[in-house]
């Protein structure tokens, strides 16, 4: 069984050699990974950590960085990683939709340079409003024209607090999927609970390009999840997915096969699905 993450990050030598002199005001990551106790990894670490757990792919996914030096940099990087190593890793390339034309510049230089996707995107510490039109076309359009997803980062409308979480909820974002129907989306951490909204006929209808990744699952839901969401939105459009280096393998793989249960459907989460959407051949048994 293939097995591929749809949501990882990666960061480039710079900044995980030194967290603290990173800009403060890029205040998310000085919230989340200033204070040196949130891990980042190189890639022989996370290609040792994919191999012991039988990972086979990972898409790497920038950080949502607030200015395009910051998003430059950490993309040269991943594509520079996944030049290196083109059969375990898929770059994606993030930038800010906020800054206008050098932002579709930036994004445009990446999918020309061998990015494979857009995001993940987060309109909170970026500063942009995923649902205005003005900022967000040009970059749907760029999307549709290289065929590839983009990644908007959703989150769920309750619960408890935690680093990262934003103001985008399901409500936020189905705005944005009815305005733009037609782009592949991925949207992490089960789309903030979107999926459940799919089983009504309308919103299922409107939501025929999105994808919802798992990142982080085991700090959000119980393992429920996996079978649930299926059972709401179909489990052709769940993309197995960890937010590593944030959870080690074991646990997020072990939440994941406890919470799809069914063989066949955890041949389509765990990796079947992503490289129907990445073009990734599965080796025949």
């Amino acid at each position: 069984m293939m097995i591929i993450d749809s949501h990882t990050h990666m960061f480039p030598p710079r900044v995980r050699d030194n967290p603290p002199l990173v800009e403060d005001a890029e205040f998310a990551f000085q919230l989340m990974f200033g204070h040196g106790g949130s891990r980042m990894v190189d890639p022989e670490t996370m290609l040792s950590e994919m191999d012991a757990a039988g990972v086979h792919m990972a898409i790497l996914c920038a950080f949502p960085w607030m200015t395009l030096e910051r998003c430059g940099e950490n993309n040269d990087y991943l594509l520079e990683v996944a030049a290196a190593w083109p059969h375990r890793f898929i770059p994606f390339a993030v930038t800010n939709p906020g800054m206008g034309r050098s932002a579709m510049d930036e994004a445009r230089r990446c999918l020309e340079a061998g990015a494979r996707g857009l995001g993940e995107l987060h309109a909170q510490p970026q500063g942009f409003d995923p649902n205005d039109r003005r900022i967000m076309s040009p970059l749907v359009e760029l999307a549709q024209a290289y065929d590839i997803p983009l990644m908007i980062h959703v989150n769920e409308p309750v619960g408890h607090y935690y680093p990262g979480k934003g103001p985008v909820t399901p409500e936020t974002i189905y705005r944005f999927v009815r305005e733009f129907p037609d782009v592949k989306l991925i949207l992490p951490h089960w789309g903030g609970g979107l999926p459940f909204y799919e089983l009504m006929p309308e919103v299922a209808e409107a939501c025929t390009s999105v994808y919802y990744d798992s990142a982080a699952s085991p700090y959000l839901y119980r393992s429920d999840i996996y079978r649930l969401a299926a059972a709401a939105a179909g489990s052709r459009k769940i993309l197995f997915a960890t937010d590593y280096p944030l959870l080690p393998y074991d646990r997020t793989l072990s939440d994941a096969r406890t919470g799809i249960g069914d063989a066949s459907r955890q041949e389509d989460i765990l990796g079947r699905n992503a490289a129907r959407l990445f073009g990734v051949d599965i080796p025949q048994v």
